[in-house]
């Protein structure tokens, strides 16, 4: 069995790895905030759901003491962290000839980012559409469902694909292959470059946001830059279907009562991941001669929230 580490064990990260962990993988989760990885270690990670509040016993442990050598490292750290844990990882030793790495991060360009560190065909995108909430240090908040989709990096077929899709879908979290994994980032990319600032800026949740009669208005000229950046890049993104994409979200039923990542990093003191989001399509667009105006003025006024914080 995969010895298996969670490289940012946030929101995200928890649920990820309390899945795995609740269907008997061996898993570790990694990361930089002491209280958080203290309070794991002593009281268990609190999970709390729309059922029931339980503790899971799953261990943890600060990036900087890390020595064990992991045969997947699933990193779900911020995109601007990434770079640095992983080469932290690698200087301890982590990251040996057979290991592979899961980006399951939000944002854009993470294969060019982590190849610098590792090569492309170790490298695994995914993407997933789970969400999760972190009430505090050791405290997860988990809401509706979702599912993953992963391809390796460089579109080559491999066993360890079947390998990573088995141990997520023996965890319950629905993952599949995909032909086409720069889409599905594409694709979540836009879900996210709408509502992660526009729930931030306007301090809503989905559900609050999409409540809103002229919500539309709103994302489609957001989502029409996105498009136009994308197929010069020869993806292929349809409005339509990200339109359904977002507008799905808002029930109250699947993701409509969870506050986005940026809103919770916003919240809590924390610099956001918007140049990864909007504010990497505006730099996409740029270096294709293209204008994103709507992503633009979204980048500044996250940009302007966060003068708060810096």
């Amino acid at each position: 069995m995969y010895k298996v580490a969670i490289a940012g064990a946030g929101a995200m990260g928890g649920r990820i790895g309390v899945a795995l962990k609740q269907a008997g993988y061996n898993v570790t989760l990694i990361d930089n905030w002491k209280e958080h990885v203290y309070n794991i270690n002593t009281y268990g990670l609190e999970v709390e759901t729309e059922e029931a509040v339980t503790s899971v016993n799953i261990p943890a442990i600060l990036a900087k003491d890390v020595t064990m050598k992991f045969d997947v490292i699933i990193v779900l750290t911020k995109a601007m962290e990434s770079e640095s844990m992983l080469e932290k990882l690698q200087e301890a030793g982590c990251i040996g000839n057979d290991t592979r790495i899961v980006s399951m991060m939000n944002g854009l360009g993470h294969e060019e980012r982590l190849s610098k560190i590792v090569p492309l065909s170790k490298i695994y995108l995914a993407v997933t559409m789970w969400t999760a909430g972190l009430k505090g240090p050791g405290q997860l908040l988990l809401e509706g469902t979702g599912s993953i989709d992963i391809q390796r990096a460089d579109r080559k077929k491999d066993l360890f694909t079947e390998d990573i899709l088995k141990m997520f879908n023996d965890a319950g979290l629905n993952a599949k292959a995909s032909d086409d994994v720069f889409k599905s980032i594409w694709s979540k990319a836009t879900v996210n470059s709408v509502l992660n600032p526009l729930c931030t800026i306007l301090d809503k949740n989905i559900f609050e946001f999409g409540n809103y009669e002229k919500s539309r208005e709103m994302i489609i000229p957001i989502i029409d830059e996105i498009i136009t950046v994308a197929a010069a890049k020869d993806i292929d993104l349809n409005r339509k279907e990200l339109l359904e994409k977002i507008e799905a979200t808002y029930s109250k039923a699947t993701q409509g009562l969870h506050y986005p990542s940026m809103h919770q990093d916003y919240s809590n003191g924390r610099l956001t991941e918007i140049d990864y989001l909007n504010g990497q399509i505006v730099s996409y667009g740029e270096s294709l001669g293209l204008t994103t105006p709507a992503n633009k003025i979204i980048t500044h006024l996250i940009h302007q929230l966060e003068t708060k914080i810096r």
